[in-house]
Order: structure tokens, then C-alpha cells, then sequence
């Protein structure tokens, strides 16, 4: 009995033990007790396994950087080798792309300690990115060092297309690494994981880089897919019969803005309004770069004569003219630090006006702002541009360093006539934004009451928000959404143009569970996560998620992206900048066109990756659709690169040299008592076509998405318009609609109070 008794108490001691430190747990760590819930609630669990390890394993790299104060940036060039055994040895090598070394320190690991699975996989990855430095990147940059691939200045060529993208049609020149990569791959399926779906297509794809698939790949490794048959076969053909009107060229180094580094952000605007748009682009472990756009003609580095130079690990880049004052001013997040507002001063440089502006009043010295993007919007229509900073605010429990600091969470800034209030609880969003981590905000009305709304993306599956903007005066959650797969980036866009706003979302999800869904085909009616959406506003006001608008869907991961409109039919299209924090993620980026019907958009996207190098197997954030020589045509600039030093890689900037027959038309804004821009404002452009069919299409004014910052030049594509028979523009300030005259195939700038066409 007295034993009974003893082991009761003991039971008892150890639940009360922890029942407490399940509380303390909940207490203190809140919104990631709420993920967590969230996830397994969602999700499958092979995919919450799958997810745990990706975070995880960004955790355990991104908590051992250190700040390094001679170049001013947090690298993992501050960690303490000589307590590291030559596995992390070799894995450090990997991230701070010394691929060699890597696989030395590897190899002398399994020597000394024996073969193991981490250790064969890391070595294969190490002599996989070794060749693809050796053979793809040294064609793309100037030659560089014996041991490394990080020195971040270099200049690209024009191989992207042929040899760095799928399909692959030139090959490595010195295939020893690549096939010793694949032969520790095939180790690894044929004696340690059968069934890992991410080694049999590293090894698949390890011999399309020597011209050796399909007919040197084991046969029972090889790969016999709808994704291989898109890339590779005949449906590979269709597409490139069907769009032979499409051709586009990398012409980044020739254009001189080709950063080589682990890029992110990228903000296109004509920061010096000489009529041509230039580009900030910025990378995680490099300076900012501003190039000014010279007539069209090219670009010319005039970071240090902007007043620019020093600005370092740029993570987000946003333009907006906070002041009213008509020039663009830059908003740029750091990932580990603060975020810094640079004022426009007209005269071609920039000024730091972060604290002046009160955006750091009241914040703790210690406390980073991890910033995702920040969505500009007029909250109270006061003609001011307020700005919504969605950030990594969850806290990390057993967090030794980086990650231990103090995180700010998401904010709402108020713009009170040029300085900035925190307006967080005053808005109803303290109870929302405490201790989470939202990825992406979007700002647009959706409802046409005026007002613009917010809405905040997750990735967390059914955990993105829809805000509705009360008067200016507060936001109250709704429940419109149907339903959400974890998301990324996001923006508002009427996408089928029937004047109503829809939400484009781009997906989310770690590298095994995409590559078993989009390389093989499996789990299609399971996995939620990397599935990029297109959330269809419904006539009663919802929001359903329409998944046959991605044709020959690939829900990969989705780090960037961004819309436009490549042939100026006026239906738009979608590049996807894809990725993960995962060091192996080896997946296409993915381009999109929209669908005609007539004079109308379907709404469907056509999967066109396949063409022009748009397939770029590089993790891809910062994009923007732009007409950078004012030819009618939009190209797009996209940034290439990922998490750390070695997932570094060259921008490409795709020029449309398409041979085109569609009109488009451009506008310009010009605010009165709207923002300077016309940020949030609505236009509507009806014309018709010489038989006299009706075309209409819808535009928002805003920025497009966050890592890729658009101008504020709408450029609406009419297809076989003759004729321009109104442009009709929605003030939200004022609440009027006003019709204006324009012109096809001009720039057209709109002014709010005078009603006037205004000569460009």
C-alpha cells in the first residue's frame, strides 16, 4: 500500500511538473503553440514531419550567424571552426558556398567515422553544386577563386536559357562531380532509402547536366513523368509550337544588372522622372544596388552617387512616395536588424529618415524587425500613405543566438503628415499580429466601399487573414475565406476583369513534399502546402479558391512573384519565383500566361516554363514586370539567389523581343487629395476592337508583391483594340469616378482635380 502510494505521488508530482511547463510553454510561446495546432490540424503528417525538419534545419544555421562588424552584416563567417567536427565542418563549407572544401571535410568524415546516410547526401549535394559552379556558374560570372563562388560581383553571361534552366540543352564540360554525385545517390536509394523521392530526382537530374538522361540512369531510378514529359517530351513541343510568337532574351549582363548574390528584393520605379524606370535590387548577404535606367539603352551603377552606398543585407525593397512630395522614396527591410526609410531628395540622392520618420519610436534597442514586406495603402483616406510591416514575430523557444533576440511583431504606422504612429491596437490588430509570423500583405478594396483592406498570408494552412477596412477607423476579421493552403507572397489582382478584386497567393511548402507532388505526381489529393492560388472573389463576395486557374499545375514552393502582361492581350501573367530554406531545393521556377476568351480573360494560366530559360532551376524571390526601353513590351527582372552565401546566383532580366500586333495603353496618376500616385486607386479602361466588339479591363493601382516592388504605371494590355472609348478612374479619397480621354499605344497621365488629359 505505502508502495502504491509512494508511485501515486510520484505520477502525480511528474503530471503537475508538466501540466506547468505545458503551460509556461503556452504562455510564453504562444503564436507558436498556435502554428503548431494549426499545422497538424491541416496537414497531412508526412507533411508536418517533412516541414518540422525544413524548419528546423533553418533554425539550427540561421541561429549560428554572427554579426561581422567590418562588413556590417550578420554572416556564418563568425563561426568557431576549431569546435566543429569535419561533418559541420563540411556543412558550413556548403552554406558559405565553398563547395570543394565541403566535400573534402565530408569525405575525410566518412573515412574517419564511417559511411552514414547525412553524410553521403551532404557529399552528394557538395559535388552536385560543385559542378554547377565549375561548369554553368563560371560561364555566367568572372572565373572565380580556387575555393570559393561567394565573391558577390560578378557579372553574368547568356547561358541561363540553355544550360541553367529546363529543359537543359547544353551540358556540362567537366562531368566528373556531377557523376560523382549521382553515384552517391544511387548509393544512398539502393542501400540506405528506397523510396526517397528527392535522391532518385537529384539523381535524374545530376545526369541531365552530362547528357546522360534518360539512357544513363539506372533503370529502375529512372523518372517517367507528366513533369519530365513537360520539360523534356512531346508536351514540351506543344507549348513551344503554340507561343512561337513569344521570344525573350536574358540580356542582364549585357544591360549591366546582373548582382551576383543571394538575392531578394527588387524595386523598379523611375526614381529620377526622366521618363525611364529604373531598378533597386538588394541581396542577403550584399549591398543595396541602385542602377539608373540611361534612355532605355542600359543601365549604369549609381549606388554611390544616391547617397546608397553601405545599405547592406537588403531583404525587402519597397517604393512609395510617403511625403507626397512626387518622388519615389525606398522602403528596405533587413532580415536580422532593422528596417530604414530613405527619402527621395529630388536632386538623383537618397536620405536615411528612419528616425525622424518615428517608425523606431518606442522600439527597444535590442529588437530586430524581421521583415516579410510592407504594404502601402491610404488606411484613413487622408490622401497619406500609411504602411502595414508584416514581420517574423513568433518567438523561438531554446534560441541561443540570432534568434533569441527580441522580434518586433507586424505593425500598422498611421502616416500623420509625414511622421509615422504606431496604430496597431487602435486598429484592432494587436490581438492578430501578437507573436505571429505573417509572410505576405496585400492591400486593396475589395468590397468597393471605399476603403482599402488588408490581407495577410500565412504559412500556416488556413491561417491566412481577410480584413476588412471600417471606415478607416479599425479592422475587423472576416470570414470570406473558404479555404487557403500555406502562402507566401500575395497581391490583389481582378484577374478575369470582371470588377471585382481576387487574391493571388503564392504557395509554400519544403522541397520533399513539392518534389514528390510536382516531379512524381504523388499525394495530388493530400498535400496542401506549395500550391499557389488564385482565391476567385465570388458574386456573393467570397472567396473560393479556383485550382484549374494554374494549367499543368506545379505547386512548388514560392518564394517571389509577380504579374503583368507579356503579349498585351490584357489577361495577366504570372512569373513564380520558387524556393525554400532548404540548401537542395533544385526545382524549376515557373512562368505563366493568361487565357483569352474573345476580348475577355478567362482567368486560366497556362504553364509556359518550359520556354526562354523562364525554367531557371535557382531559387527565385524579387520580381517585376516593367517596359524598361518604352517599347509597348513588358520584360521582367528577376532575382535569383536564396538563404544563405551559397545559394548564391546572378539576376536575370528576361527583354520581350516578341513581334506583337496588340495595343496597350499606359497610365500615370496624378493625386490631389489622393496620394501623389494614386495608390489604391481603381481603373477601368473600355475599348473596342474594329468590328466594334467591346474589350474592358480592370487595374489596381498598388505595388504588386513584396519581394518585387512594380511601379505605379499601369500598363494594361487591349489586345485588338482600334479605339480607346473611356478610361474611368476611382479616386478613393474623394469617392468619385471620373471618365477621362486617352490614347493608344501613349503614356497617358490622369490628373485627379482638373479632369484633363496631361501630356506626358
Amino acid at each position: 500500500m505505502i508502495r502504491t502510494f509512494r508511485i501515486g505521488r510520484v505520477l502525480s508530482a511528474l503530471l503537475i511538473l508538466l501540466l506547468s511547463y505545458g503551460a509556461y510553454f503556452y504562455f510564453s510561446y504562444p503564436g507558436l503553440v498556435y502554428a503548431i495546432r494549426s499545422q497538424l490540424q491541416y496537414a497531412t503528417w508526412s507533411e508536418n514531419i517533412l516541414l518540422f525538419r525544413t524548419v528546423s534545419y533553418w533554425v539550427s544555421w540561421v541561429d549560428r550567424m554572427r554579426f561581422n562588424e567590418g562588413a556590417g552584416l550578420w554572416s556564418l563567417d563568425g563561426v568557431e571552426e576549431d569546435r566543429l567536427d569535419d561533418f559541420e565542418k563540411g556543412q558550413l563549407a556548403y552554406h558559405q558556398g565553398k563547395f570543394p572544401s565541403a566535400a573534402a571535410y565530408l569525405k575525410k568524415y566518412i573515412e574517419d567515422r564511417g559511411e552514414s546516410q547525412p553524410a553521403l547526401f551532404w557529399l552528394a549535394m557538395s559535388y552536385m553544386r560543385e559542378a554547377e559552379a565549375q561548369n554553368c556558374l563560371s560561364k555566367l560570372i568572372a572565373a572565380p577563386g580556387a575555393d570559393t563562388v561567394t565573391a558577390f560581383d560578378g557579372h553574368s553571361g547568356s547561358h541561363h536559357a540553355s544550360m541553367c534552366s529546363l529543359p537543359l540543352s547544353t551540358f556540362h564540360d567537366h562531368d566528373e562531380s556531377a557523376r560523382t554525385a549521382a553515384a552517391i545517390l544511387e548509393r544512398l536509394l539502393d542501400h540506405y532509402d528506397p523510396a526517397n523521392r528527392l535522391y532518385q530526382w537529384l539523381l535524374n537530374f545530376n545526369y541531365m547536366t552530362v547528357d546522360g538522361f534518360p539512357h544513363d540512369v539506372p533503370p529502375k531510378h529512372l523518372i517517367r513523368s507528366e513533369f519530365i514529359d513537360f520539360f523534356n517530351g512531346e508536351r514540351s513541343n506543344e507549348i513551344r509550337t503554340r507561343y512561337a510568337y513569344l521570344q525573350f532574351q536574358d540580356r542582364a549582363k549585357e544591360l549591366n544588372v546582373d548582382t551576383y548574390n543571394a538575392g531578394k528584393g527588387v524595386a523598379v520605379e523611375d526614381f529620377d522622372k526622366d521618363g525611364y524606370l529604373d531598378i533597386v535590387t538588394g541581396g542577403t548577404f550584399s549591398e543595396l544596388r541602385y542602377y539608373e535606367n540611361l534612355a532605355g539603352t542600359t543601365f549604369v551603377d549609381r549606388t554611390r552617387e544616391a547617397g546608397l552606398g553601405g545599405v547592406m543585407q537588403a531583404h525587402i525593397i519597397t517604393a512609395a512616395d510617403y511625403d507626397n512630395d512626387g518622388w519615389i522614396d525606398l522602403f528596405v527591410s533587413q532580415p536580422f536588424g532593422r528596417f530604414s526609410l530613405l527619402r527621395n531628395k529630388g536632386d538623383g540622392t537618397f536620405r536615411d529618415v528612419t528616425a525622424p520618420s518615428g517608425l523606431l519610436e518606442g522600439v527597444p534597442a535590442d529588437t530586430i524587425a524581421s521583415t516579410w514586406v510592407s504594404a502601402w495603402t491610404d488606411v484613413e483616406n487622408d490622401g497619406d500613405l500609411d504602411v502595414f510591416v508584416a514581420n517574423w514575430g513568433m518567438q523561438i523557444p531554446f534560441a541561443t543566438g540570432l534568434l533569441a533576440k527580441p522580434t518586433m511583431d507586424s505593425v500598422l504606422f498611421i502616416n500623420e503628415k509625414g511622421h509615422f504612429v504606431d496604430r496597431t491596437q487602435e486598429y484592432g490588430l494587436i490581438d492578430i499580429v501578437k507573436d505571429q509570423n505573417f509572410s505576405g500583405a496585400a492591400s486593396g478594396d475589395y468590397d468597393a466601399d471605399g476603403y482599402p483592406d488588408l490581407f495577410l498570408s500565412s504559412p500556416l494552412p488556413n491561417e491566412s487573414i481577410l480584413l476588412k477596412n471600417i471606415s478607416g477607423r479599425r479592422f475587423e476579421k472576416t470570414d470570406l475565406l473558404l479555404r487557403t493552403p500555406p502562402g507566401f507572397m500575395t497581391a490583389f489582382v481582378d484577374l478575369n476583369h470582371d470588377g471585382k478584386l481576387d487574391i493571388f497567393l503564392g504557395g509554400f511548402g519544403n522541397v520533399q513534399s513539392v518534389t514528390e507532388r510536382v516531379v512524381f505526381g504523388e499525394h495530388a489529393g493530400e498535400y496542401q502546402s506549395g500550391r499557389s492560388a488564385i482565391l476567385l472573389q465570388t458574386p456573393d463576395g467570397k472567396f473560393e479558391e479556383r485550382r484549374d486557374f494554374f494549367q499543368d499545375e506545379m505547386p512548388v514552393s514560392t518564394m517571389g512573384a509577380s504579374f503583368g502582361d507579356l503579349d498585351n492581350d490584357g489577361c495577366y501573367d504570372f512569373y513564380l519565383g520558387t524556393g525554400s530554406p532548404d540548401g537542395w531545393f533544385v526545382l524549376p521556377n515557373l512562368m505563366y500566361i493568361g487565357q483569352r476568351d474573345g476580348t475577355g480573360c478567362t482567368g486560366r494560366l497556362i504553364n509556359i516554363s518550359n520556354l526562354f530559360g523562364f525554367g531557371t532551376i535557382q531559387k527565385g524571390h524579387g520580381i517585376v514586370f516593367f517596359d524598361f526601353d518604352n517599347d509597348g513590351k513588358q520584360d521582367i527582372y528577376s532575382s535569383l539567389g536564396g538563404m544563405f552565401p551559397g545559394d548564391a546566383w546572378p539576376n536575370q532580366f528576361f527583354v520581350n523581343q516578341s513581334k506583337l500586333d496588340s495595343r496597350w495603353v499606359k497610365i500615370r496618376l496624378r493625386g490631389r487629395r489622393t496620394n501623389y500616385f494614386g495608390v489604391g486607386a481603381r481603373i477601368k479602361v473600355v475599348a473596342e476592337t474594329q468590328g466594334g466588339e467591346q474589350i474592358e479591363r480592370h487595374y489596381l493601382m498598388d505595388q504588386k508583391t513584396g519581394f518585387g516592388s512594380g511601379p505605379y504605371l499601369a500598363h494594361i494590355g487591349l489586345a485588338e483594340a482600334a479605339r480607346i472609348k473611356s478610361v474611368e478612374v476611382f479616386w478613393p479619397v474623394s469617392g468619385h469616378k471620373k471618365s477621362y480621354p486617352a490614347e493608344l499605344q501613349e503614356l497617358n497621365i490622369l490628373d485627379e482635380d482638373t479632369g484633363t488629359l496631361i501630356a506626358p
